[in-house]
């Protein structure tokens, strides 16, 4: 499969083969929409978001493709799936931007697909959603399912013949099967079992290697197979279904397991299917799985990668081998794909508001009272600049709001700077944050600084790889609780006389 040069790349809207279905038919519930792709793509379709595009190439063009979109729409830009990808059969698809816009993201959720204007509205409704799945409903082991169409084991196993699998990025150390994926392993302690999204890199026609940064829960199960001597039993599901992806990049606590948590959004037991080999479960309507193990003693050159923050941070490193074992995929499977470049990128739009919803989350289960609203900004790919905003009650109130964010869930990895505003400003707003930043924050008695908290060696700023630390800022930009009462007033129309030129003067507003 040497690439001879790129063959033209036509596009066009229509319902991709083996998804269509007789416009007669009734619209799939939503609960087959969050746990089928080929359902959700059905969808996404007749929501006229799904762009096809045949003949892109695997090596760097459909990365580049959709990085030169996004780019240019934003969230605006549609789901790609790429077909016809040379040298492989024709329906061996791969999919980009698979939750890139308000409407794709509310049919994950399983939700009404209404757009409102303010992102803290959006981010408002669709809380109201995601807590449904900590009310955990367990998953339902059951013997068959679309994945098991094709198994594959031994000498059938061949992964870059088998599959498209993407140079995502022009410096990328290789071709990238996990990137918009699910890392499946289980607890040798307490038996839990932890869907993580990290990267994979396809090495050899039945090895991995995958990248987990420290203090990750599937880094912690790993390394306790090896601290024993003993591989890690792994399922890597490489063609993901809406609501595990949603679950996987959610940083969901401990004592949440990413399955239960997708029953809980979806009102009813995930069927998921055991694995061959591991006993792992993954779900029985996957395109494309991956089951082996991790090695404790073999290692391969794994990397660079074009990260989430926009580069290729963290060197080419050798990675403990995964030897895969079994291959279970669908007819005419879809790999699913998440090619990260400097923002904005087509899984960023998803990822601000789940990390937005996971921060509220985790303060407000530090018992933090009036935390009116949180946002992750995409100007910090989704994790680096975080604004909280607060009804503040007491002294020391916003204060213990930016330390404590500064340290939770989602932002305690990697994160960097934490404002914290009241709840006139809107988090999501860069102009109001910056706003409150200039007027209302003494850089001199309103920031702290902290050392020695958790990185990993993606971070830009770290050089030393072993001693993974890095330092944050917490800004407070609210107004002093002091000066409250007597703080200059806002030069602002009020919304009473807003609303009443609005009224008299229509032909201006429309």
């Amino acid at each position: 499969m040497s690439r001879a040069g790129l063959l033209p790349v036509r596009s066009r809207r229509r319902p991709i083969p083996s998804t269509r279905r007789s416009t007669s038919m009734p619209r799939q519930p939503s609960d087959i929409i969050q746990s089928d792709l080929r359902a959700f793509i059905e969808a996404v379709e007749d929501g006229g978001e799904l762009e096809v595009v045949s003949g892109a190439h695997w090596d760097k063009e459909m990365g580049a493709v959709t990085e030169v979109l996004y780019r240019q729409k934003v969230e605006k830009s549609p789901m790609l799936v790429f077909d016809k990808v040379p040298g492989y059969p024709e329906q061996n698809r791969c999919l980009y931007g698979m939750f890139g816009s308000p409407m794709r993201l509310a049919l994950a959720l399983g939700m009404e697909p209404a757009v409102a204007q303010s992102r803290t509205t959006m981010l408002n409704d669709f809380r109201k959603i995601i807590k449904r799945g900590f009310d955990q409903i367990p998953p339902k082991a059951v013997d068959d399912g679309p994945v098991l169409e094709n198994v594959l084991s031994g000498d059938e196993i061949d992964l870059l013949e088998l599959f498209p699998v993407p140079v995502h990025h022009e410096l990328d150390g290789g071709r990238y099967i996990g990137t918009a994926c699910g890392v499946v392993t289980r607890d040798p302690d307490s038996g839990r079992v932890n869907v993580g999204t990290y990267r994979v890199q396809v090495t050899g026609k039945d090895t991995c290697a995958s990248y987990i940064s420290n203090g990750k829960q599937g880094r912690i199960h790993r390394d306790k197979y090896f601290a024993e001597g003993k591989p890690c039993p792994v399922a890597i599901i490489v063609g993901m279904d809406p609501v595990t992806y949603l679950a996987a990049g959610y940083t969901l606590a401990d004592q949440v397991p990413e399955y239960e948590w997708c029953g809980g959004v979806l009102g009813r037991p995930h069927e998921v299917i055991e694995g061959q080999l591991t006993g792992l479960p993954f779900p029985a309507r996957s395109e494309i799985v991956l089951e082996g193990e991790i090695l404790p003693h073999d290692r391969v050159e794994e990397g660079p990668f074009g990260e989430w923050h926009g580069y290729y941070a963290g060197e080419a490193r050798d990675e403990p081998v995964i030897r895969i074992k079994r291959v279970y995929h669908r007819s005419n499977p879809i790999l699913t794909c998440a090619a990260s470049q400097k923002p904005p990128h087509a899984h960023l739009f998803e990822r601000c508001f789940l990390r937005s919803a996971a921060l509220l989350d985790s303060l407000e289960g530090a018992g933090i009272p009036d935390v009116v609203s949180a946002w992750t900004h995409q100007a910090g790919s989704g994790r680096t600049f975080v604004v909280v905003s607060v009804k503040q009650r007491y002294f020391g109130h916003s204060t213990q709001v930016g330390l404590v964010a500064s340290q939770v869930n989602p932002v305690g990895y990697i994160g960097r700077w934490i404002v914290v505003v009241d709840d006139d400003i809107d988090p999501s707003d860069i102009h109001d944050v910056i706003w409150a930043m200039g007027t209302r924050c003494d850089p001199k008695t309103m920031t702290t600084v902290l050392d020695r908290c958790w990185s990993s060696r993606l971070d830009t700023l770290v050089t030393d790889y072993d001693r993974l630390y890095n330092s944050r800022m917490v800004i407070d930009a609210c107004i002093p609780y002091e000066r409250i009462k007597d703080f200059p007033k806002i030069a602002q129309t009020s919304p009473e006389l807003a609303a009443e030129v609005r009224a008299k003067y229509p032909n201006l507003y429309r």
